[in-house]
């Protein structure tokens, strides 16, 4: 992942899938996103945002295909977890 800085990681690529369903049970929805360079990051958006420092994402608003740009904390290998730091984000980008 891309540039570093106090914890949080920064990728910026293609959606190639949601899934809200881990949602149902307080799982965390994970976006796939194909960064250039670093291949596809499954990035994880908490069930329950009122614990997050972090904005939520608005998923309705998101469609494979979209590029974003994401700013989180890494988890496991290939994973990045947008909730713990308000300038964490997953936000459209043209």
């Amino acid at each position: 992942m891309s540039p570093q800085s106090a914890g949080q990681t920064s990728i910026e690529g293609a959606i190639a899938a949601i899934d809200t369903a881990p949602w149902a049970y307080d799982g965390n929805a994970v976006i796939q996103v194909d960064a250039a360079g670093r291949g596809r990051v499954a990035v994880q958006l908490p069930a329950r945002w009122n614990l997050c420092k972090a904005a939520p994402v608005n998923v309705e608003a998101l469609a494979v295909g979209m590029r974003v740009r994401v700013v989180g904390a890494a988890g496991a290998e290939g994973e990045l977890v947008v909730c713990q730091d308000e300038a964490h984000r997953l936000v459209p980008v043209p």
